[in-house]
């Protein structure tokens, strides 16, 4: 269904008549500072010439320009360019336009896709309210402090977002789509009466990005979709941001050491673990040193007492046995007791005043756990981090990199050339790293941004951190830490950006943890994250002690490994995204489904499989219980779950005829 520019004497309407869906009721304001003296201008964007379908809207002001350029069909779309008289320092460029979904005011919901790969993503309904953290660090290192909600009902997203009015399945996406050279937010109010029309806001994030006198710059395009299914038109989307370099690599397999050892991992440690490996026959890719081996966070290049012999050694094992050696690093950012912080503090980020930008804080670093963002564009910086991966790559031989904490490329602050904008500065870190790096070797981001890593890396962390527990009650209370470290939290982010898995990049849903000691995770709850990592076909690493699992786990390790495969060859659906916190129902178009109970208490589960699944499940299906062989069937697409007890899941595999 395509859409049409309608004129009328209200002003323009870009309507898709098919859904019901209209954009009307245009404005714009830009940000921007002259001499350090902060400016925001109303632009009366008054159309210009037309040539349609495109219709191209004019802001002027004495010191910049602004062209928007819309053009309707069947993804209508944004571009444009700002353009600078005399030097200013942009800061961002706001749309907003009222959205009419469906004829009648109904039940809504509007999907968050958050900031960075540990930033909660996941649907909010009419008067919700999005969870501030209280401390200050949480927000620098899980949200992003120039995007975040506020009053009641007012809901924040970055990259993309998703509108619906779920009464009449009507849902228009906005999401960025080109460039990724400034980010992207969209943000709605869902504390209006009337909930078939919103307001939505558009904002280009320049940053305060540095314009010298007769410069330009383009506004990334943005798309606006409607549909009738929710899922189908995340396909869209992430068809059209396509970009999967990774798409022809091996799915990743193997060890991580960071969720038993944490920061007292040793070369030792890494030693039992391969040959538990090497015992097992289990045919794993990867083995990786996590955080733990550094003297600290910013001197890559040196090892503590715990690795006496050096990285190099503990890579040359890792090879001997037939495995490719990964290491963690996280290059852009430092400790204030690090070398790199002593002896280049001209390398970090700093504020007007001189003073260095928080990065954030990690118990786990020791007393002074602070850390703090490093600027990409130094070029004495450039050079170390170049040294750092050649070294590391070339010399030491790691064919694998986890880059953590990357977020801290882009945090505020002046930067060595102020002509970049901060996701610029991050495309700028990730680039100087595939470079020396080459292509053979696989990188993982983490703690990232995500627009501006498209292209850069082979996979991207999509979630936080799981944790030997389910639940962080306190941190999730006293704090109002919506992200709040744990597998619950982490399991709803790999539901909810399944569909980015072998578009922009292959999914890493993060370690799974199958022992049943040193772990507060019931059967149920690990069963849950590993069926999750099923579904979803993503990476899998295994980061439990190995040689202290038993022989049932270990016979599970295979089943897991044999059907992470077939569901990766398939494409996910979390089919209930835009009605719950977390999906509960996940279709995989390798043959499977996936049903979850995130509730405190036994359920009895009846889950209908219509409208989303007409015509791709059969209303008479027959489905398998992968784990304890038992058959279902379903009844006019109704599927009767049985009881499920608290925080487990079934993997169901659908019979064909």
């Amino acid at each position: 269904m395509s859409w049409e520019w309608i004129a009328s004497e209200a002003g323009l309407h870009l309507r898709q008549q098919g859904l019901n869906c209209e954009i009307t009721d245009w404005s714009g304001q830009v940000r921007y500072a002259v001499s350090g003296d902060p400016r925001a201008r109303t632009v009366e964007l008054t159309p210009g010439p037309a040539q349609l379908p495109t219709v191209r809207l004019l802001g002027r002001e004495p010191a910049l320009s602004t062209e928007v350029r819309l053009t309707a069909g069947i993804s209508p779309r944004i571009s444009g360019t700002v353009s600078s008289s005399s030097g200013v320092e942009l800061d961002r460029v706001v749309l907003s336009v009222r959205a009419t979904l469906g004829a009648n005011a109904g039940r809504c919901a509007f999907f968050k896709n958050g900031y960075q790969s540990w930033t909660q993503t996941r649907s909010f309904s009419h008067g919700e309210r999005e969870r501030l953290p209280v401390l200050r660090f949480l927000t620098v290192m899980q949200d992003n402090a120039r995007n975040m909600g506020s009053r009641t009902g007012d809901c924040t997203s970055d990259m993309y977002g998703v509108l619906g009015n779920l009464a009449e399945k009507r849902f228009l996406l906005v999401g960025q789509v080109r460039g990724f050279r400034q980010f992207v937010y969209i943000s709605v109010s869902l504390n209006r009466a009337d909930c078939s029309s919103h307001v939505l806001t558009l904002t280009y994030d320049f940053g305060g990005q540095a314009l010298k006198p007769q410069a330009k710059v383009d506004l990334d395009d943005v798309v606006f979709l409607g549909g009738d299914h929710a899922n189908r038109l995340q396909d869209r989307y992430f068809d059209a941001v396509w970009s999967c370099g990774s798409g022809s690599r091996p799915l990743p397999t193997g060890w991580c050491s960071w969720y038993y050892y944490y920061t007292k991992v040793a070369a030792k440690d890494v030693s039992e673990n391969l040959k538990a490996i090497r015992e097992r026959q289990v045919g794993w890719q990867y083995m990786v040193l996590d955080d733990g081996y550094e003297a600290a966070v910013g001197d890559w290049l040196s090892a503590n007492d715990r690795f006496p012999e050096g990285l190099a050694v503990v890579a040359d094992e890792i090879r001997a046995s037939g495995m490719v050696p990964g290491l963690w690093i996280a290059p852009f950012i430092a400790q204030r007791s690090s070398r790199l912080f002593r002896e280049h503090p001209e390398w970090v980020l700093r504020d007007d005043n001189g003073r260095p930008i928080l990065a954030g804080w990690v118990p786990t670093w020791g007393l002074e756990g602070r850390f703090y963002g490093l600027d990409t564009t130094h070029p004495e910086f450039q050079a170390q981090l170049r040294e750092w991966i050649d070294t590391i790559v070339h010399k030491w031989g790691f064919g694998y990199l986890k880059l953590d904490f990357t977020y801290g490329a882009c945090l505020g602050g002046r930067a060595f050339d102020p002509t970049l904008s901060p996701a610029q500065r991050l495309t700028l870190g990730y680039q100087a790293i595939r470079d020396v790096a080459g292509d053979h070797t696989f990188i993982l981001g983490c703690g990232s941004p995500l627009s501006p890593a498209i292209g850069w890396v082979d996979a991207m962390r999509i979630g936080p951190d799981v944790a030997p527990y389910w639940f962080a009650n306190c941190r999730y209370h006293l704090t109002r830490d919506p992200h709040a470290l744990c597998t619950k939290f982490a399991i709803r982010s790999i539901l909810n950006r399944c569909q980015m898995h072998r578009r922009l990049w292959i999914n890493d849903p993060d370690c799974l943890l199958l022992r049943d000691a040193e772990t507060k995770l019931t059967l149920e709850e690990r069963m849950s994250l590993a069926n999750a990592a099923i579904i979803t076909g993503g990476m899998y690493m295994i980061s439990d002690r190995l040689r202290r699992l038993d022989l049932s786990v270990w016979d599970r390790l295979n089943t897991i490994a044999a059907l992470v495969q077939e569901c990766d060859r398939g494409r996910a659906w979390p089919i209930d995204y835009m009605e719950r916190e977390i999906p509960e129902l996940v279709y995989n178009s390798a043959g499977y489904l996936a049903a979850f109970n995130f509730e405190d208490r036994t359920v009895a589960k009846r889950v209908s499989l219509y409208p989303e699944l007409e015509g791709v499940v059969d209303r008479a299906a027959l489905l398998k219980d992968v784990w304890s062989g038992e058959t279902l069937a379903a009844d006019g697409g109704m599927l009767d779950l049985g009881r499920m007890a608290r925080h487990s899941s079934r993997l169901l595999r659908i019979q064909l005829d």
